[in-house]
């Protein structure tokens, strides 16, 4: 029996025009946080990994898609986010909040090897280790995986997260030689 299609679309911009109409046609997308380049990167939208940080709220107001969020049925989020997220409700619903899947972050840390990762690696990590890997096959799309390293230990953006752009480069390299995920490129 062929298992139906997952894809998680992280935050780079795609090149291809024809990325839009491709992400759409899966049969579940799981996108990160802001949501950036929705509607380049297709518009369908099933999940959505949710960090509710600081930078998040403060910085982002919630991102240019933050209505958006009202209309996901499936949010993901860390515990620690889950745990002391209190302004939910400007952003969702109360049954959506009841039913956040908070992930195991510990699947994307004993995998990569490194703490601090990124939202897209952490949700990576849960999607591959638990109930959605036995029901879809995962796919990813506008995850910088070669340049990773550099992006994440250079640029001031990822600041918390300099030290891992290695870990997460090698995580990722690996799990598409495995073919433990499925690589939709995006240029």
């Amino acid at each position: 029996m062929n298992k139906p299609n997952l894809i998680l679309v992280g935050n780079k911009p795609p090149v291809k025009k024809k990325l839009a109409s491709i992400i759409d046609s899966f049969d579940f997308v799981v996108r990160v946080n802001r949501m950036n380049y929705l509607g380049p990167a297709g518009t369908k939208t099933d999940g959505v990994f949710y960090e509710p940080n600081w930078q998040f709220n403060n910085v982002y107001k919630g991102g240019e898609n933050k209505d958006e969020l009202a209309k996901i049925n499936k949010l993901f989020m860390r515990e620690h986010w889950y745990n002391a997220f209190h302004n939910w409700s400007e952003y969702i619903s109360q049954e959506q909040y009841d039913n956040i899947e908070v992930i195991n972050e510990s699947y994307a840390t004993e995998g990569a090897k490194f703490e601090k990762l990124t939202s897209s690696i952490k949700v990576l990590g849960h999607l591959l280790n638990s109930h959605w890997n036995e029901k879809y096959n995962i796919h990813i799309t506008c995850l910088d995986v070669e340049n990773r390293a550099y992006l994440l230990d250079n640029e001031p953006t990822w600041k918390f997260h300099h030290g891992g752009g290695r870990a997460e480069q090698e995580y990722l390299t690996n799990q598409i030689k495995l073919k433990n995920i499925i690589r939709l490129y995006e240029d």
